[in-house]
């Protein structure tokens, strides 16, 4: 019965992973179920979480507070942002990480209007742009 207790508590353990201190991300990795980043990236990743997500948000101004909340994964085949809730990583690199969290902080700013408004405003620079042979052609 303790055997049993202690498996189940093992499981639960590797299957809630590694959480970061503002319970924005948690760090699996997918093959080894006692891996964590040391304490010096789990902080390195935090700072870099806040940073980038300042960045987007300075540059989207009124998009709000942003803070996509996701899994990372690492020992992953490939290094990529999936779906809109996962960033995996072959292993842990710290600029992808960032690239990761660009891509799901913009996700939480590119709304369905804000889409309808740069369409729009692309379709009026569009037509506001006139070529000077068309200009020439009709003179």
């Amino acid at each position: 019965m303790l055997k049993a207790i202690a498996t189940v508590m093992l499981l639960v353990a590797t299957g809630i992973g590694q959480s970061s201190s503002s319970g924005f991300f948690v760090v699996r990795h997918v093959k080894k179920s006692d891996f964590s980043l040391t304490s010096a990236q789990m902080r390195e990743a935090e700072k870099l979480y806040l940073s980038t997500c300042s960045v987007v948000q300075r540059d989207f101004p009124g998009s709000g507070e942003l803070r996509p909340r996701f899994t990372v994964l690492i020992g992953t085949d490939r290094d990529e942002v999936h779906g809109l809730t996962e960033i995996r990583l072959r292993q842990w690199n710290p600029g992808l990480f960032a690239q990761g969290v660009v891509i799901l902080a913009f996700d939480q700013v590119l709304t369905s209007d804000v889409i309808r408004q740069m369409a729009k405003r692309g379709m009026q620079y569009a037509n506001a742009v006139v070529d000077v042979r068309d200009l020439q052609e009709t003179h």
